[in-house]
């Protein structure tokens, strides 16, 4: 809808001959735009939370890509993609989510599990382990993400479980 606004407002103010620039509009938009969901294209009822998550995916190397969903983890954010999940977390200057923590593409995903696996100070935090189909340039076969409470860890790993089901029925 704020999509449309913004084209009717922009076609009736060129008909009257004012010249507004796009970035004049985009920067006088009151919220974010209304994020299209899946390879669909679905609209959704509007969610801020989403709308902003899908402006900041286009900040990132997901930038073009269909938005799919998020998952706020408190200190980090992943963006979903239909193709792929980006794990990214504040980069300590107070500027936001800027640093990109970890990529993985949704068809590399061979499975996902939550599990108790040793964090810093060796105390047991939850994480999601996410087995890979083929191990990346580093070797590395499998992926884990930490978080410090069950649910948390549980949320994302179903995230995560639907991008990756989703990328099979998609082959």
């Amino acid at each position: 809808a704020t999509d449309v606004m913004i084209g009717v407002k922009g076609s009736v103010e060129g008909a009257g001959g004012a010249q507004i620039s796009t970035s004049a509009r985009q920067r006088d938009q009151l919220r974010p735009r209304r994020p299209f969901y899946g390879r669909d294209r679905a609209i959704r009822q509007y969610n801020l939370a989403d709308a902003t998550a899908a402006a900041l995916m286009m900040r990132t190397r997901l930038a073009g890509e269909q938005y799919l969903s998020h998952f706020d983890m408190g200190n980090r954010v992943a963006l979903m993609s239909v193709k792929q999940a980006l794990i990214i977390g504040d980069d300590g200057s107070g500027g936001g989510y800027s640093r990109e923590l970890l990529v993985v593409r949704f068809k590399q995903i061979a499975s996902v599990e939550v599990r108790r696996v040793p964090g810093s100070k060796d105390q047991l935090v939850w994480g999601v382990l996410i087995f890979l189909n083929r191990p990346r340039n580093n070797g590395s076969e499998i992926e884990v993400i930490t978080c410090e409470e069950k649910d948390v860890a549980t949320e994302l790993a179903a995230h995560l479980q639907r991008g990756a089901n989703l990328a099979k029925t998609e082959e």
